[in-house]
């Protein structure tokens, strides 16, 4: 999935388990598996890369938007699960909460969760060392999807944002395909770094992991999403008018305490890394037995990411 956006979220799952210590391997259909051992390993794939993927019963599946019905024995002997992002639709269902934004659906053996930082804890306080020395440019950069076209657009929710930049000396600059030591460069020495959701996310509830990435780099919050607004408790700057969001956030910054700043990266470093979210996901999948009972533990995976 090289340049789509999930190619972000599986390399944060990838470096984290590999942090963690697993045995770990990036895999895609071009893939040459076989002086891989692939017994008893954990598979997370999404459904536009998961073409070629081995379907083996001593294996356990994690499924984002796989729609195949390749996957239909698996599912029946209890080896898959279904990983979905967090939205507010998730709790009109029979879920379960296990946090604030975690849910999880035994009957359809689905999990719920937003995405994270890219960051492990250790990297994030040493993000308060570097953003010391790092000076602010009259710069602003959007690392990510800018969309215009339908109803998943961000532009329009944007644009209003880009244009009182402009009256600021701001410059916007909206870059993909970046290197995260450079997304991390260029959010330090953003004058502001937003995380603005279009009207689907905003009404959806959707978590952008921009928030997060932002906030672990060292950027103050801002956002034109409650939901966001509500996570991190109030604490960042919130303006549903992204006009408005734009003023707001230059005039708050300038004038705020880093102490202020650094509680939010506390906050993203203690709850919204992907080491919480793996925790999450593999005690899920441990709640869910296959037919033969077996219950693997955290060590007895290997981590496959295709």
């Amino acid at each position: 999935m090289n340049g789509h956006t999930h190619m972000w979220i599986h390399a944060a799952f990838f470096r984290t388990f590999a942090f963690l210590g697993y045995d770990v391997a990036w895999l895609d259909d071009n893939s040459d598996l076989t002086n891989i051992n692939l017994s008893n390993s954990l598979f997370i794939t999404e459904g536009q890369a998961d073409e070629k993927i081995p379907l083996r019963d001593d294996c356990r599946y994690v499924l984002h938007n796989c729609y195949s019905l390749k996957y239909d024995d698996l599912r029946t002997q209890g080896n898959v699960v279904h990983l979905q992002v967090y939205t507010h639709k998730c709790k009109n269902g029979p879920v379960l909460k296990t946090d604030e934004y975690t849910y999880i659906d035994p009957e359809s053996k689905t999990i719920y969760m937003p995405w994270a930082t890219d960051l492990v804890p250790y990297e994030i306080d040493n993000m308060k060392k570097i953003i010391r020395y790092t000076p602010k440019k009259k710069e602003c950069h959007w690392v990510g999807t800018l969309y215009d076209g339908d109803r998943f657009s961000n532009y329009d929710k944007l644009k209003p944002f880009m244009l009182a930049l402009e009256e600021h000396g701001i410059s916007f600059f909206s870059e993909r395909y970046m290197s995260r030591q450079e997304n991390i460069r260029l959010i330090q020495k953003s004058a502001v770094a937003p995380a603005i959701v279009g009207a689907w996310q905003e009404q959806e509830g959707y978590i952008p992991c921009r928030i997060f990435k932002n906030i672990s780099y060292g950027a103050m919050g801002v956002t034109n999403s409650k939901t966001v607004y509500e996570l991190f408790n109030k604490k960042i700057i919130y303006n549903p008018d992204t006009e408005r969001l734009c003023h707001e956030a230059l005039a708050y910054i300038a004038q705020m305490d880093t102490k202020e700043l650094y509680e939010l990266m506390d906050f993203v470093r203690d709850n919204h890394t992907y080491l919480n979210r793996i925790d999450h996901l593999l005690h899920f999948i441990n709640l869910i037995k296959p037919l033969n009972n077996y219950q693997p533990t955290r060590n007895e995976y290997q981590i496959g990411s295709q």
